[in-house]
């Protein structure tokens, strides 16, 4: 069963079922939401920092990512160091 990225249905406006390509399982919302919108997921017996650390590692490209830039996401401060 699909599972639908609140933040796409919600920036798109569309309804779940007319997302052509849906998460299937939780780990693959996790792997969207952490590749396509750049919103690092805690995972179980990680700290803050170990999930920053792990997200900036598999995306780094996020540090540079204008829209986390202009949101003033931690991990695009010069001096953030995980």
């Amino acid at each position: 069963m699909a599972i639908a990225c609140n933040i796409c249905l919600l920036r798109k406006g569309l309804k779940g079922y007319e997302i052509p390509s849906q998460p299937q399982t939780e780990e693959e919302l996790i792997e969207h939401l952490e590749g396509y919108h750049h919103l690092p997921v805690q995972r179980k017996g990680e700290t803050h920092q170990q999930c920053i650390a792990r997200f900036l590692k598999e995306h780094p490209e996020a540090r540079t990512c204008p829209d986390c830039i202009k949101a003033g996401a931690e991990w695009t401060k010069r001096r953030y160091k995980p």
